[in-house]
């Protein structure tokens, strides 16, 4: 005789029973009676995880019996980063086909004006030689005699001219030499590396010489900020939508900053710059992975970053034919105002669209992609873009969704690891002429020359051997060059040593600033992908801010810049360690796909199967 409480929960199993089997069968009646292979696969898959995700019901019907092992399985794979998602996109459009190819090259374009006014300071701001002005009536007398007899200590001081002095008497070592000394108040400047600076024109040395490092400071603080404001606005209106808009920002403050006549207007313009500048370059990195598939994210994320070094070549170039500040600023601000014109070309990312529910405004993207890739549209298309639609697009995105759950800990590493890559990458790179190897240009564009291999030879390296152990590697091998840099620095006296040693910290710290914005991306879900690729801009601009001030440590030791260099980056290197290997995710989200594809085979019209993974997940 069973009990009251035995009946019960009988009865509560049987009626769980009843009702799961009516979904499955319902599913399963679908996926039968739908003409589309696609159709068919996505509502089979739908019910596999309705299966999957009730355990109580398959001990009583044991469907295990029904459904093929590897489902069964699948429970024991539950501990991937992302859960699997169906990459409806892809399976409409491809994963890469020619819209691909055009949407992709024309967002690269986005890095050149940003990487422009980035890598500006290196010349714009660049720190010459400087002495105190000569009166008028010894505008004559040769430099070197100048400085000799009036400026003993430094340029910051100048001896006290009597009315007696001449240009003769100095000559003739005859002029009085008097200790009073009284303070500079008009330079003139060393102009036969760059023309007019920054620095010359606000008189930025002596008692001032700290507002140079304030405005890069106030421009990269602009940077932490906007990686963060822009990711928000990007995931909650849309990628296009902030690329466009900040775009046209950073054109008029382009313009802006050839008419400011006072070094606070110039900080101001550069704040505001440094802000806008973030978010084009990673709204346009974001667009540009969510519109391709499979092995293509990879390669498109990569190819974002190509611009880069020919950019810093560019500017190094323009520089020895435009060495005026204002003049230089001008001519590369040109090609960001003529990127406007892409507004009409570019599309809104499909992925992002589908994640809010404007399932419409993605059909006609897909349609338009679909007919330039010359595929054929599914004929239900409707039903499988309102299948797949994001189930949580009510959700809106917010800061707080990165310290949740398994993100807290992606969030927290990705910040100590952005923050190590940062000081390494741009450590090397805005310090160039702190090095003190010659020409200035020469070697910017030789370090800039060596990174276009080092962002070729990324593609392969994350297609073969994952995200985490190259990323690894390569900052290690960046820590060990700057070691040897200092080592080789006290044991031989030759430049080409020391630029060796430097190109191949170049080069690997130039790999890692490819590789860890597309792991960081795919760490992350689409609704706060762009958010999360924005807010790793956080511990990147705190980096960027301590950038101008690296190389004050000399002060305490030569030698403790590029050891601090070097031990950040094998750190970082270290932490990275921790996270997830998405690339090993993504291949078993992908063998999942394949064999639900290949168990329909059998019973489906067509021969094929389908990838229904999206790799970067939702």
């Amino acid at each position: 005789m069973k009990s009251p409480l035995q009946i019960f929960r009988f009865k509560s199993r049987s009626s769980q029973v009843i009702t799961v089997a009516v979904i499955i069968v319902k599913r399963w009646r679908r996926a039968v009676l739908s003409r589309s292979h696609v159709g068919r696969l996505s509502l089979i898959m739908k019910a596999l995880n309705i299966c999957q995700r009730t355990g109580t019901w398959s001990r009583h019907m044991h469907l295990n019996k029904l459904i093929p092992s590897h489902v069964s399985n699948k429970e024991k794979s539950r501990a991937s980063p992302e859960p699997e998602q169906e990459d409806v996109v892809a399976s409409i459009i491809g994963n890469y086909g020619r819209w691909q190819l055009l949407i992709t090259f024309l967002l690269s374009l986005f890095s050149f004006p940003c990487t422009f006014h980035i890598y500006l300071p290196t010349f714009t701001a660049r720190s010459t030689d400087f002495w105190c002005r000569r009166p008028e009536n010894l505008s004559g007398l040769p430099l070197e005699a100048w400085i000799n007899y009036s400026q003993p200590v430094d340029a910051c001081n100048v001896r006290i001219i009597g009315s007696g002095v001449t240009v003769e008497s100095i000559l003739n070592n005859t002029a009085p030499l008097l200790d009073s000394f009284t303070k500079c108040a008009e330079w003139d400047f060393d102009r036969s590396e760059v023309g007019d600076t920054i620095i010359s024109e606000w008189n930025l040395v002596c008692d001032r010489a700290g507002l140079t490092n304030l405005a890069e400071v106030v421009f990269l603080v602009g940077v932490g900020a906007g990686g963060v404001l822009g990711g928000w606005i990007s995931d909650k209106f849309g990628r296009k939508r902030i690329l466009m808009g900040m775009l046209v920002t950073q054109s008029t403050l382009a313009i802006l900053s050839l008419l400011v006549r006072s070094y606070l207007q110039y900080i101001i313009v550069r704040l505001i710059m440094g802000l806008v500048s973030v978010s084009v370059v990673y709204a346009a990195f974001v667009l540009s992975v969510e519109l391709v598939g499979g092995k293509w994210v990879t390669i498109a994320g990569v190819c974002n970053f190509f611009p880069l070094p020919l950019a810093y070549i560019i500017v190094s170039l323009l520089s020895l034919v435009m060495p005026n500040w204002r003049e230089l600023q001008l001519a590369l601000s040109i090609p960001g105002c003529m990127l406007l014109l892409l507004w009409f070309v570019l599309p809104e990312s499909p992925r992002w669209l589908l994640s809010m529910g404007r399932v419409q405004e993605a059909k006609t993207i897909l349609e338009k992609a679909a007919k330039f890739n010359k595929r054929e549209l599914p004929a239900d298309i409707d039903k499988i873009l309102i299948l797949f639609k994001s189930e949580n697009h009510d959700e809106e995105p917010s800061v707080l969704m990165l310290f949740k759950g398994h993100l807290l800990k992606r969030t927290i590493c990705l910040f100590f690891a952005w923050f190590a890559m940062t000081i390494a990458y741009y450590g090397l790179l805005l310090n160039i002429g702190n090095f003190n190897l010659g020409n200035l240009h020469a070697t910017s564009i030789i370090l800039a020359i060596v990174e276009i291999p080092a962002i070729a030879l990324s593609i392969p390296i994350l297609l073969k051997a994952g995200r985490r152990i190259p990323i690894f590697i390569s900052m290690l091998v960046c820590g060990l060059a700057c070691v040897a840099t200092e080592v080789l620095a006290i044991s031989l006296n030759y430049d080409w040593v020391l630029i060796v040693c430097l190109m191949v910290g170049k080069f690997a710290i130039g790999s890692t600033n490819m590789m860890l914005p597309i792991f960081t991306a795919e760490l992350y879900p689409t609704v706060i992908r762009n958010l999360g690729v924005g807010a790793s801009q956080i511990s990147a601009g705190l980096a960027l801010i301590g950038i101008p001030y690296l190389w004050k440590l000399t002060t305490l030791n030569d030698h403790l810049p590029m050891v601090t260099i070097a031990a950040l980056s094998a750190l970082g290197g270290a932490i990275v360690l921790i996270l997830p290997e998405t690339a090993k995710s993504n291949e078993s989200r992908k063998s999942t796909a394949l064999k639900v594809s290949a168990a329909m085979a059998s019973s489906s019209p067509h021969n094929g199967t389908f990838t229904v993974a999206d790799e970067r997940g939702h």
